[in-house]
């Protein structure tokens, strides 16, 4: 045999098994190396749209306030508008024909249904059904972000606080803690007054599609152990809420509306939420007082 037909002979000649055991095992293994940094990448990706998906939303709040007396949307008939909500205005109007359509927010964001939706869960439920939201698209919800019910009225200019209680596990599930704090309790302060949150998809925005976050509602904590919070003071932070060890079920160490407080300069701390659970008066936030039912 010629040196010249043994050179072609071994340039035909392909990789062997064990060439390509160790070509597939180099691959996996930077597959295995780089597939954690993409997916801490796609989630930070999504945390920074659905925290400029809330800086949108908290800009339109300020621009309906500059236009109605520096005051935050009414949840339903008060405030003077004379107009039906379904649920909250902010959300969804019933129209003079009995359709319903897109409330306050949408006339300031050009009817951009997608500002409701947090890419991390894109308007999905726990529920099996998917049905179709208020704009005819194909998700089951219609937002994932909902209004702190009891801020309506907020003044721009009002000096009212809000924190929460540290150690909700002291009173457990759909109890009420007092409306002031008892001792030993202890209010964390936040950065502002929360006007939108993402509310916990399971706990209930599913179970409750009204828009309003109240009562034992809860907050996300798909964003790393937290979520997004909205503040009238126009900033979006994250924020990670006291929880137990089980996200799909409800615990005593979950902290949901119910364990929020606010307070004007100078007066003590009284829960957001009401005894009945019926809503607070519209503007009752710019002078948070003990109101007995």
């Amino acid at each position: 045999m010629t040196p010249q037909r043994l050179t072609r002979i071994r340039a035909r000649r392909g990789f062997t098994l064990i060439e390509l055991l160790v070509v597939i095992s180099i691959l996996a293994l930077l597959v295995s190396i780089l597939l954690p940094g993409l997916q801490a990448a796609r989630k930070q990706t999504q945390k920074v749209v659905c925290r400029s998906n809330m800086r949108q939303i908290i800009l339109a709040v300020l621009l309906y306030a500059q236009d109605y007396n520096d005051q935050v949307w009414p949840v339903n008939l008060d405030g003077g508008t004379g107009i039906p909500a379904v649920g909250g205005a902010w959300a969804r109007i019933l129209a003079p024909d009995n359709t319903i359509k897109p409330g306050f927010l949408y006339d300031y964001v050009q009817t951009v249904d997608k500002i409701g939706e947090c890419p991390s869960n894109r308007r999905a439920t726990n529920l099996t059904d998917q049905g179709e939201n208020m704009f005819g698209g194909e998700t089951a919800l219609d937002f994932d972000y909902t209004m702190v019910a009891n801020a309506q009225g907020a003044r721009l200019d009002r000096r009212t606080q809000m924190g929460y209680l540290t150690t909700p596990e002291h009173y457990g599930n759909w109890a009420l803690p007092p409306l002031t704090p008892a001792l030993g309790d202890k209010i964390r302060p936040i950065s502002g007054l929360a006007i939108f949150v993402e509310e916990h998809t399971r706990f209930w925005n599913s179970g409750y599609t009204d828009g309003l976050w109240s009562n034992a509602d809860q907050l996300e904590v798909r964003h790393g152990g937290g979520s997004n919070l909205a503040f009238l003071e126009g900033h979006v932070e994250a924020f990670e809420p006291p929880t137990g060890s089980r996200d799909k079920t409800m615990e005593p160490a979950d902290l949901d509306a119910n364990d929020f407080y606010v307070r004007a300069r100078g007066i003590e701390w009284v829960r957001m939420e009401r005894q009945s659970g019926l809503l607070r008066p519209y503007g009752w936030i710019n002078n948070p007082e003990v109101e007995l039912d």
